[in-house]
């Protein structure tokens, strides 16, 4: 069974959701990527990760009390139960690599529920480099 979770955007320690759904619950972290392909979604302010072969990255880890907090992270992504349309994220089991000793661990992915591919990629920010947190940063940067 599964205890591992990827996560690539506001649940990444730093940002706005890890404080309220995170902090005090991680067991362990690491440096890690998966297969993917990354947007910025500009009206919502978070990124989705949909299939590609791009490399995302982010963050694995393992929860204290992980299928509580699952549930909690469920609601917060949308997340109503396999294969249902209603999904804004669908959860779903990847190979991830974690970069310091390149091991493959298997963890849960929220994968953005793409219904139109189109609207997505006009209406939206790819991130070829496929790093939410870099991207933020340098947003931020030349705000300034």
């Amino acid at each position: 069974m599964c205890k591992y979770l990827f996560v690539y955007g506001s649940l990444m320690e730093g940002f706005f959701n890890y404080d309220s759904y995170l902090k005090g619950k991680i067991l362990e972290r690491k440096i890690a990527r998966t297969r993917g392909k990354l947007y910025h979604l500009v009206d919502k302010g978070y990124p989705a990760m949909i299939n590609g072969e791009d490399y995302v990255y982010g963050e694995l880890i393992l929860i204290k009390d992980f299928y509580k907090v699952l549930k909690q992270l469920d609601r917060l992504e949308n997340f109503f139960g396999n294969n249902n349309n209603n999904n804004e994220y669908n959860r779903v089991v990847k190979n991830v690599e974690v970069l310091d000793d390149n091991t493959i661990r298997k963890a849960y992915v929220y994968m953005y529920n793409c219904k139109d591919i189109k609207r997505l990629t006009d209406k939206n920010i790819y991130i070829p480099y496929g790093n939410w947190k870099k991207y933020i940063k340098n947003i931020n940067k030349n705000a300034v």
